[in-house]
């Protein structure tokens, strides 16, 4: 019998030749943290060191889309940007409560066999099912950006929850029947695609080069947040030793650079929303000619 996150784990090991057993450095075991009540019954947190990330990633996901929707001027992708911002928080909370919280102690080989397992899928499909989403969205940001679809069209936000369902169907069933290319396609593939062609989207926009070493640098802690969690974790425990893999080993670099692009990503919206030129077409006076009149 194996858990959902174990699986999940075997697939991506599978992928990258990892053997968990025998040639990988990481520890075999989290980091756990255990209380016990009157009763001595244990109440445990694994993996502690990222419970601080998942909140960090949780203020910047609801403070940046709350913040993005009171952007002043003509925003046309503003909802996507919005959407993107809001579930990176959602995401990461669930993330917080499946690795901290349920952990792999819910037993999956039938769901039908208590509320745990169902507890653990719903979770683990959220989690990794928003990750691919959010790319998505992002995604769905630059094309709006550069005209490719319509922001403002009720057919593109459409086009976009059926590719959420789509995918949280294909997670879903690739957690369930254990599909050894789930991890290559839907994480690894759409988060590097997503993000690649989200870059090149914003290069195409003349008025938001000045802006573009803030969104580099959110693409460069995107990367190698990506690159710690995969071909680059054993790398990562190895020089970090047995204890401090523990705690800021390659999953936490993971969350921590993730909530770090995140953060440069929101601050690139915001300096090429201030950068783009007011649309002077939308007054009514000649501001050259009248300059004392008050604008209404």
């Amino acid at each position: 019998m194996t858990t959902l996150r174990d699986s999940l784990s075997n697939i991506r090991d599978s992928f990258y030749h990892i053997n968990s057993s025998t040639n990988s450095t990481c520890p075999l075991k989290p980091a756990q943290w255990c209380i016990h009540n009157s009763a001595g019954t244990p109440f445990c947190i694994q993996k502690p060191s990222l419970i601080p990330t998942c909140i960090l990633a949780l203020l910047i996901g609801l403070i940046c889309s709350k913040r993005i929707a009171r952007l002043p001027g003509k925003f046309s992708s503003r909802y996507y940007y919005q959407t993107a911002f809001f579930l990176y928080g959602i995401m990461m909370t669930s993330a917080g409560i499946l690795h901290c919280f349920i952990g792999d102690q819910v037993k999956s080989s039938t769901i039908s066999d208590g509320s745990g397992s169902f507890l653990q899928l719903f979770v683990t499909v959220i989690d990794v099912g928003l990750t691919s989403n959010i790319a998505i969205t992002i995604l769905f940001c630059g094309l709006c950006d550069v005209n490719f679809l319509n922001p403002n069209s009720s057919i593109t936000r459409i086009l976009l929850f059926v590719i959420y369902f789509i995918v949280f169907f294909l997670w879903t069933c690739g957690l369930l029947f254990q599909w050894k290319w789930i991890f290559n396609i839907l994480y690894v593939g759409i988060v590097s695609i997503c993000g690649f062609t989200y870059l090149l989207t914003q290069l195409c926009i003349k008025a938001n080069r000045r802006a573009l070493p803030i969104l580099i640098v959110a693409g460069i802690y995107g990367a190698a947040g990506l690159a710690a969690t995969t071909f680059a974790a054993n790398r990562i425990c190895s020089s970090e030793g047995p204890f401090w893999s523990l705690y800021i080993g390659p999953e936490f670099l993971w969350f921590l650079f993730s909530d770090i692009a995140m953060a440069f990503i929101y601050g690139y919206v915001v300096r090429v929303n201030q950068e783009n030129p007011t649309d002077m077409r939308r007054y009514t006076i000649d501001l050259e000619k009248y300059p004392e009149k008050p604008l209404n």
